[in-house]
């Protein structure tokens, strides 16, 4: 009778406990639409976690558009996928959120494949002869990188990896250098990674298995982070207004209202000067710099004050804990941070090393920092990508919480293409699960 009852407990513990955790969960409210003319697209919606060991979740939306999803409070990939539409992947930090609700449209932008690519075209051209002329069996290949609503040649770093998990070439292009070539001289399967500074991470496998003079064409078309606004009023009976305007270009945002929330699209980079205007009392402003995904902010009016001293504001964007700094001596020439298998969590000492090096940059506001995420080669290589730029991204955070502004911070994620140590034994792979910080 005895263990019975204590069975009982127990399985009642352990609902009570699922119960609580999945009350943690943050619900994504949004819409896909066509980038241009605002109509609802069928899609599927999927969450990807930063850490590998969470299951990825799928659904498809509704005929209007519009998606539901719980997701969990972590560090995730929303990415948004439709029939001759290039991907879009929002990625989003939703741990420590004042509120566990969110909206987000997603726009999705045509793919016209048939289009030519003039630029390829007479770069063809050029080189038909010199390839025919070599009579070393070959793939030629050729990259670039181009804005994929106008069209115009973005300046990118190009990752081509082999099967073998290999980097085969890393190069940037350019304006004077817009396309580069590659001959590829054995049959293999090639992962091409795309980076380039205010845009979404470009992945896309090439296959290597013919050998002949035609030229092959790869063109990354790159669409723009995705960054948005919720804004949420706590109290807003007393409310009057709000305005929101881009500094850099005086231009206002408009904002739509979904459960409650102001939802407004943002330029991951540009400043943003947010006015709340209360009923009998004085405006309430706010700055914010937009960071990729979203950008929480919340006001707390309160319905008896009538002075912007009665008045509390919080600001959610990444992690807000304030940890004690220690006295440890810390040297801005190059600092490793290193991280468990699969996360993208920082350890104590971690916290503390970065601690003291914001300390550092806010007395020497002339010193930037380059942030470089890495993995170990466990794993799916997009995955890793991903891993990798959500480390770097999580250390960024903790900086700008600290007072450092987006614009002395430099992101990137290599994956596992830039070792440490040999991916041989578990000793080594840890080396290997870091993230690089160079100061300039």
């Amino acid at each position: 009778m005895n263990r019975c009852f204590l069975m009982l407990i127990y399985l009642t513990m352990l609902h009570t406990l699922a119960v609580s955790q999945e009350s943690k969960n943050v619900k994504i409210k949004g819409k896909i639409e066509d980038l241009k003319t605002k109509m609802p697209l069928a899609a599927q919606i999927t969450i990807i976690y930063k850490d590998a060991e969470t299951n990825i979740k799928e659904i498809n939306n509704n005929t209007d558009g519009s998606f539901e999803i719980d997701a969990l409070p972590k560090q995730l990939i929303l990415q948004a996928k439709s029939n001759n539409y290039i991907v879009s992947n929002v990625l989003m930090n939703l741990e420590n959120l004042e509120t566990t609700n969110i909206v987000c449209n997603i726009p999705l932008l045509f793919d016209n494949k048939s289009k030519n690519n003039q630029l390829y075209l007479q770069f063809a051209a050029q080189k038909t002869d010199s390839v025919a002329q070599n009579n070393i069996p070959k793939n030629t290949q050729i990259f670039q990188a181009i804005d994929a609503l106008d069209g115009h040649i973005v300046p990118a770093q190009f990752r081509l990896v082999n099967a073998d998990k290999k980097d085969v070439v890393t190069i940037k292009t350019g304006p004077e250098n817009p396309i580069f070539k590659y001959n590829f001289t054995q049959k293999d399967n090639i992962l091409v990674q795309v980076t380039a500074n205010g845009y979404q991470n470009f992945l896309s496998n090439i296959v290597i298995k013919s050998f002949d003079e035609t030229i092959h064409e790869n063109t990354a078309k790159l669409i723009k982070k995705v960054s948005f606004l919720n804004l949420i009023v706590k109290n807003e009976g007393n409310l009057s207004k709000i305005e929101i305007v881009e500094t850099s270009h005086a231009k206002s945002i408009l904002l739509s209202k979904i459960d409650g929330i102001h939802l407004g699209n943002l330029t991951v980079g540009e400043k943003y000067k947010i006015t709340i205007h209360p009923k009998n009392a004085s405006p309430i402003i706010k700055e914010l710099e937009a960071i990729e995904g979203l950008n929480q902010l919340v006001i707390s009016l309160d319905s008896k004050a009538q002075t912007f001293a009665d008045i509390e504001t919080k600001v959610v964007q990444v992690e807000k804990q304030a940890f004690k700094a220690t006295n440890k001596p810390v040297n801005l020439e190059i600092q490793t941070i290193f991280f468990d298998q699969s996360s993208s969590a920082l350890k104590q000492e971690s916290k503390e090393i970065l601690e003291q090096i914001s300390k550092k940059m806010l007395e020497s506001p002339e010193i930037n920092i380059e942030i470089t995420g890495h993995t170990d080669n466990i794993g799916d290589v997009r995955q890793n990508i991903y891993l990798s730029e959500f480390r770097a991204k999580v250390i960024s955070n903790f900086l700008f919480n600290k007072g450092i502004k987006f614009n002395r911070i430099t992101l990137k994620g290599d994956g596992s293409t830039q070792p440490n140590a040999e991916n041989n034994t578990e000793e080594n792979r840890q080396k290997n699960r870091r993230a690089e910080l160079r100061f300039y």
